[in-house]
C-alpha cells in the first residue's frame, strides 16, 4: 500500500539563524512552550495517555544542519551550541511529547567506549562510523587488550579535554542555565566482543574455545565497573549510580541462538549486576522474543522494557509479565513510508496492550526521505494519528 498524500510542511528554521548569544533564552521559551503544548494534549487526549516520543537519527543532522559531524565531535564550542540548535529546532518542528531539557553532553561518538580496548573508529562527514580492524579480529586472546588508562586510552583525553571545555562555556557563556552531561559506559560486553572479533569469529569462538568468550565477556563486564568508579570520581559523585543500564543489540535471534545466550550471556549478565547493582534497563535494536525471560530472570530488578519494531508486540505481551511496562518503538519506514491502514494496524495493537500494561511509543531513527520537509510531515502526521489512537478518552481511545 501507499503511503497517505504527502500533507505541505514548512519547516522552521529559526534555529539556525537565531544568534549565539540568543540560544539559551530561545531554548528556555521552548521549554515552556513543549510544557504547554503536552498540558493540552493531556487534557484533550487525557493524562494517562499513551505518552509519543520520537527523534533525529543522529546521522541526519549534519546534512540538514549542514555540518561535518567530525567538527561536532571535536570542538566543544560547536557542539554545545548545535545541542542547542538541535532542541530549538525539533521543539519548533516536532509535534511529540518528548520534553526539552536544558542539557548538553560531551560526546566524542556513540562508541566510545569501545575505543578503551584498542578499538579504532573514524567517521565520516555524514557521521556513519567506521571501525578499523582490531587485534582480537585475528587472534582471540584476551591478553592482547590491555586494561585501560580512564585518562590515556582511546577517546578518553579527547572527551575529558571536551568535557571541561563545555563545563567553561556553560559557566562562562550561558551564565550556569545549561546542565553538561558526561557519557555513561552502557555498552553490553556481548556487543563489543562481536564488534571487536568480528561476527564469524566469535561464532566459531563459542564451539572451539567457549572458555575464550566467557574470559572476553568477563573482561568486558569488569571494565564497566571500572569506567563507573572512575566516572563517579571526575564528577565528584559520592559512588556509583543506585541502578545500571545495559546495551546490547547483538542479543537478536537468530544472530544469537537461544542456547548462546543461556550459555554466555546470561552469566554475564549476572556478574553486572553483582559488579554494578540492579539493572533496571536494556536495549536491543534485536529480535529477542525467545530470550526475553531468561533476559528478565538474568535482569530482575527491569520494570520496563524497550520492546524494538521487529519484535512481535502481541507475543511478547502474553508472556512478559503485566508489570513490566513496555517502551515500544516502531521502525521509521512504518512511520515514513507506510500506509495509512498499516500505521492504524500498529497504533490499534499498541492500544490494546496499554490497556493492562503501562506503554510508551517512540517513532524511532528519524532519517531524510526525499526532503526533511516530507520527513518531517509525515513524522508529524503519525504522531497526530497516535496521540488520537493512543489517548485514554474517547471512542479512539486506550483506555476504559
Amino acid at each position: 500500500m501507499n503511503p497517505p498524500p504527502y500533507r505541505k510542511f514548512e519547516l522552521n528554521l529559526d534555529a539556525l539563524t537565531l544568534p549565539q548569544a540568543q540560544l539559551a533564552a530561545a531554548l528556555q521559551q521552548r521549554i515552556a512552550h513543549r510544557a504547554e503544548l503536552i498540558a493540552e494534549r493531556d487534557i484533550r487526549y487525557g493524562v494517562d495517555r499513551v505518552r509519543v516520543t520520537s527523534y533525529m537519527e543522529n546521522i541526519g543532522w549534519p546534512e540538514l544542519f549542514g555540518f561535518d559531524m567530525n567538527r561536532f565531535l571535536a570542538d566543544a564550542d560547536f557542539s554545545l551550541e548545535t545541542q542547542l540548535r538541535q532542541k530549538i529546532f525539533w521543539a519548533d518542528n516536532s509535534s511529540d511529547d518528548s520534553v526539552i531539557t536544558p542539557d548538553v553532553q560531551a560526546s566524542t561518538g556513540m562508541y566510545f567506549d569501545m575505543t578503551l580496548f584498542g578499538e579504532r573508529i573514524r567517521h565520516t562527514r555524514e557521521g556513519v562510523p567506521l571501525f578499523l580492524p582490531h587485534l582480537i579480529a585475528a587472534n582471540p586472546d584476551p591478553a592482547l587488550i590491555a586494561p585501560f588508562d580512564f585518562q590515556a586510552t582511546g577517546e578518553m583525553p579527547a572527551l575529558i579535554a571536551l568535557y571541561h571545555r563545555m563545563l567553561d562555556l556553560a559557566h562562562s557563556e550561558y551564565n550556569g542555565a545549561l546542565t553538561v552531561t558526561f557519557p555513561n559506559f552502557h555498552r553490553g560486553p556481548l556487543d563489543i566482543l562481536v564488534q571487536l572479533r568480528g561476527y564469524e569469529g566469535f561464532l566459531a569462538d563459542t564451539v572451539e574455545r567457549p572458555a575464550v568468550v566467557d574470559a572476553f565477556l568477563a573482561q568486558f563486564a569488569d571494565a564497566r565497573l571500572r569506567f563507573a568508579r572512575e566516572r563517579a570520581h571526575l564528577l565528584g559523585l559520592p559512588g556509583l549510580p543506585p541502578a545500571t543500564f545495559v546495551a546490547d543489540d547483538w542479543v537478536n535471534v537468530p544472530f544469537l541462538s537461544p542456547a548462546l545466550f543461556r550459555r554466555f550471556v546470561a552469566p554475564v549478565y549476572r556478574r553486572i549486576v553483582a559488579n554494578e547493582g540492579p539493572v533496571t534497563g536494556f536495549h536491543t535494536c534485536g529480535h529477542f522474543e525467545l530470550v526475553v525471560n531468561d533476559l528478565l530472570a538474568a535482569f530482575p530488578d527491569i520494570r520496563r522494557l524497550e520492546v524494538s519494531g521487529w519484535n512481535d508486540l502481541t507475543w511478547l505481551d502474553r508472556v512478559v509479565p503485566h508489570e513490566v511496562g513496555f517502551d515500544v518503538s516502531v521502525i521509521n519506514t512504518l512511520v515514513l513510508a507506510g500506509s495509512r491502514e498499516e500505521q492504524e494496524y500498529k497504533l490499534r495493537e499498541i492500544a490494546l496492550v496499554s490497556r493492562h500494561r503501562a506503554v510508551t511509543l517512540c517513532a524511532q531513527a528519524m532519517v531524510k526521505m526525499e526532503s526533511y520537509e516530507r520527513t518531517l510531515s509525515r513524522m508529524n502526521a503519525f504522531l497526530e494519528l497516535a496521540h488520537r489512537l493512543l489517548g485514554s478518552r474517547g471512542a479512539n481511545g486506550s483506555g476504559p
